[in-house]
C-alpha cells in the first residue's frame, strides 16, 4: 500500500518533471550531436546500411521523445498528468538507451581496437552528460544508463585478452561510482527543493498570520471606533447638561453633588481622549511641528502638575535641573513624558519617582526613574501593547486604562525618537526617551497661549448647531444660551438649511456633529450652509465622537476646528471665544 500524497510531496514530483522538461531538450540535442560523431568516426568501420538504419532509428526517436517534451504543459497543472508524463519519459528514454547499447555492443565486437576506444569514450562522454540531465529523475536516469553502459561493456567482457577484461571491469567500477554520483546528487537537488517549498510554505504562514492580525487589529479598531462613539453620545449630553448646571446657582450640597458628577464624567472622558490618541496616531492626522526648545520649562511644569498626585501616594518627585535644548515636537513631547511620569507615579507604592536628563552621542536622553514593583524581561515589550497591565487583573482604573505606553511608542514612533526601557523586578524601572539635541544659543522660548479674550464675545452671537442626536443637540443649546448665544438647532443638514432661510440670517458660527445620519456628514453640512449664505468665511467647528482612523483623516482634512466628544465645557467656551473674539 502506497503512502498517502502531501501537498509537499506532489510539489517536488511536480517541479521534478519540471525540471526533467527544461533538461530534455538539450539531452536530445546532445545525443543527435553524438551520433553525428559517431557516424563521422565509424562509417569506415561499420556497413553503412548499419550506421544508416542506426541514424534513422536515432532521429525517428528523438522525434518521438520531443513529441513527449511537447505534452508536458497538457498534464503540468495536475498531479495525475504530471504522474503519467513521468511514466512515458521514462518508457521513452529507456528505449533511447537500448538504441545506444545494442548497437554499441554489436560493434564492439566487430571493430578494431582504435574504433573500440573511440565507443568507450563516446559512451563515457555521452553517459556523463546523461548524469547531470537526469539525475533529478533516479528511476529515468536508470533506465537510460543501465541498457546504455551494461550492455557494451558485457561485450568487451566477452573478448578474449587480459586488457579488454581490465577495460570491462574498469566500465563497471565507472559505472558504479557514476550511479553512487548521481544518487547524492540527485538527493541534493530533492533536498534543496524540499528546503525551497517548506521556505515557501513558512513565508506563505507568516503572511497570512500577518494579515489574520491585521484583519484582527482592523475589526478591534473599528469596534473601537464604533463602541468609542456610541458611548460618547450620552457622555458627551452628560457633560453639557453639568455645564449648563454649573451655570446655574445651586445650594452647596448640590453643587458637591454636581462636581462628583463631573468628576465621574472627567474620568470618562480620559479614556475616551487616550482611545482618540491612539485612533489619530494610527490615522497618521497628528503633525508634527518641530522647534528648537529648552527642556526646563516643560520640567518645571510637569513637577508642578504632577506633584499632588505623588503627594498623595507619599511618593517623592524630583525633577533634576537641566540646561538642554532640544529639536522635536514640543507638545508631542509634553505627551511623552506626561505619559510616562503618570505611569511611573500610578506603578510606585513607595520610594519616589526622578525625571532627569544627560547628554548622549551628540543627543539628549531624557529619563523618568522610578522604585515600583520593576517588570519582568519577558513583559518589557508587552507593556507598550494596548490594554495591557502588569498586576491589575481586576482592571482597577486607578491603576491606569493599559493606554499610556502604547501611546508613547507610537509618538516616539511618529517623531522619529528611540524609546528603552530598563528594569529589574523588585528594584523599578527606567523609561527614556532620545531626542535630538540643539546648540543652546539657538533655543527657542515656550510659546505663550494667545491671551484669552472676554467671556462677552458670545452674548448675541448667532450660532447654528447641528446633531442628529437630540439629547446632545438640547445639552449645547442650553449650555450656549447660558452663554449668552441665540441658537437654531437642526438634526440634519435639510433641517438646518431650511431653518437657515427662514431665519435669512448669516450665522456668526456654525458647530456641526460629524457624523449624522443617513451617512451626511458635519463636512457636508457645514459646506451647504457656505453655499447657502455665499459665504465660505463663516466659521465652524466639528464635534464627533468618533474615533476611526479614516474618519479622523477626512476630518483632518479641513482646516476647521475638531473637538471629540465628550467636550468639556469650559474648553469649548475657551475655543469659541477664540473664534469669536
Amino acid at each position: 500500500m502506497s503512502a498517502p500524497s502531501t501537498p509537499l510531496a506532489e510539489q517536488l514530483q511536480a517541479e521534478q518533471a519540471a525540471i526533467l522538461r527544461r533538461n530534455l531538450p538539450f539531452s536530445l540535442c546532445g545525443a543527435l550531436l553524438t551520433v553525428g560523431l559517431v557516424w563521422a568516426a565509424m562509417r569506415e568501420a561499420v556497413p553503412a546500411w548499419q550506421m544508416l538504419a542506426w541514424f534513422l532509428a536515432q532521429a525517428a526517436w528523438t522525434l518521438v521523445r520531443a513529441w513527449g517534451v511537447s505534452r508536458y504543459r497538457r498534464g503540468a497543472g495536475d498531479a495525475g498528468g504530471v504522474a503519467r508524463w513521468r511514466r512515458t519519459a521514462i518508457a521513452t528514454t529507456g528505449v533511447a538507451g537500448l538504441l545506444w547499447g545494442i548497437p554499441f555492443a554489436y560493434w564492439m565486437l566487430h571493430v578494431d581496437l582504435p574504433h573500440q576506444m573511440f565507443l568507450i569514450v563516446a559512451l563515457l562522454t555521452l553517459g556523463t552528460g546523461a548524469i547531470y540531465a537526469y539525475c533529478i529523475d533516479l528511476p529515468l536516469l536508470y533506465a537510460f544508463q543501465v541498457p546504455y553502459f551494461s550492455l557494451p561493456f558485457i561485450a568487451i567482457l566477452t573478448i578474449p585478452g587480459t586488457m579488454h577484461t581490465v577495460l570491462a571491469l574498469a566500465a563497471a567500477l565507472y559505472l558504479a561510482v557514476t550511479l553512487v554520483f548521481a544518487q547524492r546528487m540527485s538527493r541534493t537537488q530533492i533536498d534543496s527543493l524540499r528546503l525551497r517549498f517548506e521556505n515557501l510554505s513558512l513565508v506563505e504562514s507568516l503572511q497570512r498570520e500577518k494579515e489574520a492580525a491585521e484583519r484582527s487589529d482592523l475589526a478591534k479598531s473599528r469596534f473601537l471606533a464604533a463602541a468609542s462613539h456610541d458611548l460618547r453620545q450620552p457622555v458627551h449630553a452628560l457633560s453639557l447638561f453639568i455645564g449648563v448646571l454649573k451655570e446655574q446657582p445651586l445650594p452647596d450640597e448640590s453643587r458637591r453633588l454636581v462636581d462628583s458628577v463631573g468628576r465621574a464624567a472627567s474620568a470618562l472622558g480620559t479614556l475616551f481622549e487616550a482611545l482618540l490618541n491612539i485612533s489619530r496616531l494610527d490615522a497618521g492626522v497628528v503633525r508634527v511641528n518641530r522647534r528648537t526648545f529648552a527642556l526646563t520649562a516643560l520640567f518645571d511644569q510637569l513637577l508642578l502638575e504632577f506633584t499632588p498626585q505623588a503627594d498623595a501616594k507619599s511618593l517623592v518627585l524630583r525633577v533634576r535641573p537641566t540646561r538642554a535644548v532640544v529639536y522635536t515636537d514640543p507638545a508631542l513631547l509634553d505627551r511623552i513624558l506626561r505619559n510616562l511620569v503618570d505611569n511611573a507615579i500610578r506603578n510606585t507604592q513607595r520610594g519616589g519617582v526622578l525625571l532627569a536628563c544627560r547628554p548622549r552621542r551628540g543627543a539628549w536622553r531624557i529619563e523618568v526613574w522610578d522604585t515600583g514593583a520593576g517588570i519582568p524581561a519577558a513583559e518589557q515589550d508587552k507593556v507598550f501593547w494596548e490594554f495591557h497591565q502588569l498586576n491589575n487583573p481586576e482592571r482597577d482604573r486607578g491603576k491606569g486604562l493599559g493606554l499610556g505606553l502604547a501611546i508613547v511608542r507610537r509618538t516616539a514612533k511618529l517623531l522619529g525618537h528611540a524609546v528603552g526601557l530598563r528594569s529589574r523586578p523588585g528594584r523599578g524601572s527606567v523609561f527614556a526617551i532620545t531626542v535630538p539635541r540643539m546648540a543652546e544659543q539657538h533655543a527657542g522660548q515656550p510659546e505663550a497661549p494667545p491671551p484669552g479674550h472676554s467671556a462677552g464675545a458670545l452674548k448675541g452671537r448667532l450660532v447654528f448647531v447641528v446633531d442628529d442626536d437630540i439629547e446632545n443637540r438640547q445639552g449645547l443649546q442650553l449650555l450656549l444660551e447660558a452663554w449668552g448665544c441665540r441658537v437654531v438647532a437642526g438634526g440634519s443638514g435639510e433641517e438646518i438649511v431650511q431653518a437657515a432661510a427662514r431665519r435669512n440670517e448669516r450665522p456668526d458660527l456654525i458647530i456641526s456633529d460629524y457624523r449624522l445620519r443617513n451617512h451626511e456628514t458635519g463636512i457636508e453640512v457645514i459646506d451647504a450652509l457656505h453655499e447657502e449664505f455665499n459665504d465660505e468665511n463663516i466659521p465652524a467647528m466639528l464635534i464627533s465622537g468618533d474615533t476611526d482612523p479614516q474618519r479622523l483623516a477626512e476630518a483632518a482634512a479641513r482646516t476647521w476646528p475638531l473637538m471629540h466628544k465628550p467636550v468639556e465645557p469650559a474648553e469649548l467656551r475657551e475655543v469659541l471665544v477664540r473664534m469669536l473674539g
